[in-house]
């Protein structure tokens, strides 16, 4: 086990698999590549849950815009 410093937010954590562990703690986290401005950092696991809600957020903004994209090209007569 690893004692790091958060990219975000400065504070120190662990990073690997504690004794007794065979996995690290972020490997109960979905995987966030290319769906958050933190994949690929190294953050701790306050910061690494906020950057999921912010990336859960940010996809359901997208999926509300697509579908009311879709209901104006429908209300035009638009296939």
């Amino acid at each position: 086990m690893n004692k790091l410093f958060c990219d975000e937010c400065g504070t120190s954590f662990n990073c690997g698999a504690p004794p007794g562990k065979d996995y690290c703690w972020c490997m109960q986290l979905p995987n966030m590549r290319r769906t958050s401005d933190l994949a690929g950092k190294c953050v701790c696991p306050d910061c690494m849950t906020l950057g999921q809600a912010k990336a859960l957020v940010k996809a359901r903004k997208i999926k509300k815009q697509n579908r009311q994209n879709s209901a104006i090209q429908l209300s035009r007569g638009k296939p």
